[in-house]
């Protein structure tokens, strides 16, 4: 049956494939089955089975994914570092310089604690056994004479001392030499190297006459003093002023130097050179104001 507008076409054939003549038998062939009369979905070209029915589509399960680990990238350098079979080892020099200069460090610890261990204790204190010793350093005359005044108990006030009463090193006592003004006639002769320290109180600051008493038979034989520890500058000169006497008893003599002394203690140092050329003979000492023009007496 065809109607208006259907371009003689029958009514079922909106229900037919368009592409039907496509499988009509050919002739002297048997029709096959009908193919199917919807072409509204759609489908893959070549899956399409006339003679069997067909199957119900399925989605193909995913392959389970494995779980994947960055695998660090060896940069070339890494992979050429590693020795080859057959290869030698790169850098062996430096491996072995290295373990010479340990054991060279180690060697030298051991020579170090050895010789520490033979010359004294880990302190530093000589063993009592043997080692290695300086001998200590001889302090200076003045040193040593103003060590031993400091160490005096008491300050002397008197103005006037005998010699034997001084703090003396290096100076022998004798009283064999007759004229000492001292109370038993003695004295202490002075020699190269010779310090007599004398350590008085006065009651005030400001500069006094600090007299000597001696004997020179030689030449003229300059001394060093030290005042409260501090050298004077031109020291004190022992001079023979009989020169040509033969009598030692005659040769007694006085001199004196003008120091600038503190309210109270006050040490005086009087020593020889070491390179001097002689000795003298001290038997007193004393300390007036600047007003006294000669020795004083007791």
């Amino acid at each position: 049956m065809t109607t208006a507008g259907s371009n003689d076409a029958p009514e079922s054939a909106g229900d037919e494939d368009p592409f039907a003549y496509l499988y009509r038998p050919a002739e002297g062939e048997a029709p096959g089955d009908r193919p199917r009369s919807s072409y509204s979905r759609p489908m893959e070209v070549g899956r399409a089975s006339y003679d069997r029915p067909a199957q119900p589509a399925y989605a193909r399960p995913a392959p389970p994914e494995a779980p994947t680990m960055a695998v660090p990238q060896q940069s070339r350098y890494a992979e050429r570092s590693r020795p080859q079979p057959g290869e030698e080892r790169p850098g062996g020099g430096r491996g072995k310089a290295a373990v010479i200069g340990a054991v060279a460090v180690v060697a030298a610890i051991a020579i170090g604690a050895g010789i520490a261990l033979s010359t004294g204790d880990p302190d530093g204190k000589p063993s009592a056994g043997g080692g290695h010793s300086s001998a200590p350093a001889q302090p200076s005359p003045q040193a040593s004479a103003s060590a031993s005044a400091s160490a005096s108990a008491t300050a002397s006030t008197d103005p006037v001392a005998d010699a034997g009463k001084l703090q003396a090193q290096g100076a022998a006592p004798g009283n064999a030499v007759k004229g000492a003004v001292s109370a038993d006639g003695g004295y202490l002769t002075l020699q190269p190297g010779s310090t007599v320290t004398w350590t008085v109180s006065v009651p005030a600051a400001g500069q006094y006459k600090f007299w000597l008493h001696f004997n020179n038979t030689g030449g003229d034989l300059p001394a060093a003093v030290a005042v409260n520890g501090q050298d004077r500058e031109g020291g004190v000169t022992f001079k023979n002023y009989s020169k040509g006497n033969t009598d030692p008893a005659q040769a007694w003599f006085s001199t004196n130097i003008w120091p600038q002394l503190q309210a109270g203690t006050n040490t005086l140092t009087v020593s020889l050179p070491a390179g001097s050329g002689g000795s003298v003979l001290l038997d007193q000492v004393a300390l007036t104001g600047m007003g006294v023009n000669s020795y004083p007496t007791k």
